[in-house]
């Protein structure tokens, strides 16, 4: 439907974005790189994003085996006072760990036991405010969930700025 060339980031070469529209309305939009410089450094930001999903990948997992192998029991005990679902769903709330209304908790958890409910809440996410609940001073959880945070920080920014662009 339409072809157009705009100067590329380095100002020596083109980029070509082409827009399809089919009878309904929907549209996709493909984006060329002509420059050799500008797409060799996009294939590279490219790598370096596919290694940053990698090691946030990993860092989730190493913090929910560490969590689980240090502090699960003591996660779990923090919740005994609560007599049934929806009060832990208030003590998660209370501490910002549950996002969710009442109604959608009970939708997603109607068929899940309270032990399993509180488990998946220990999630990288989550950690920083388990670890204020629970008074947990661990360095080594401490700098995975620093790193964690950090990293999703960066994606969330990277996400945000390819949406403006393309809006």
């Amino acid at each position: 439907m339409d072809r157009r060339d705009y100067p590329c980031n380095c100002g020596n070469g083109t980029y070509t974005v082409v827009v399809q529209m089919d009878d309904w309305n929907r549209h996709r939009e493909r984006r060329t790189i002509n420059c050799p410089e500008c797409a060799e450094n996009e294939k590279t930001a490219k790598i370096n994003e596919a290694k940053e999903r990698e090691r946030l990948k990993n860092l989730d997992e190493e913090i929910k085996t560490y969590f689980s192998e240090h502090y699960m029991e003591k996660w779990l005990s923090y919740f005994d006072s609560a007599k049934n679902k929806k009060e832990i769903w208030a003590l998660a709330k209370e501490k910002g760990i549950e996002r969710d209304s009442l109604s959608s908790f009970y939708t997603r958890n109607k068929s899940k036991g309270i032990e399993i409910y509180v488990k998946e809440l220990a999630i990288s996410d989550n950690m920083q405010k388990i670890m204020q609940a629970l008074n947990i001073e661990d360095l080594d959880l401490s700098c995975k969930v620093d790193e964690v945070m950090k990293l999703k920080r960066i994606e969330y920014a990277k996400s945000v700025a390819e949406w403006h662009r393309n809006h």
